[in-house]
């Protein structure tokens, strides 16, 4: 809940259909999708799952945060930090 709201009060959309921890981040489109998780991991040092066709539908391409009770809050700070400045480099 707390990277969720997080994510959502930094105006990052999440999308609202999950019932578990996994908080899916929508971005629409396979190759930015995949290069948003490269360059989160290249320039960041964060590891996010790049979800698209098959295993969703086309167009509903999306992130796949899958946080835990090992991620502290310095660390939910520093993935909202760091989607910022990527979503910032993919507009």
């Amino acid at each position: 809940r707390k990277l969720k709201h997080r994510l959502t009060k930094a105006g990052i959309p999440v999308m609202d259909c999950t019932t578990t921890h996994i908080i899916p981040v929508p971005i629409g489109d396979a190759k930015k999708c995949k290069a948003i998780s490269d360059y989160l991991l290249a320039e960041h040092g964060i590891y996010v799952q790049p979800i698209n066709y098959p295993t969703v539908d086309v167009g509903t391409e999306r992130l796949r945060f899958a946080p835990s009770q090992f991620h502290d809050d310095g660390m939910i700070e520093d993935l909202v930090s760091a989607l910022k400045d990527t979503f910032s480099q993919f507009a």
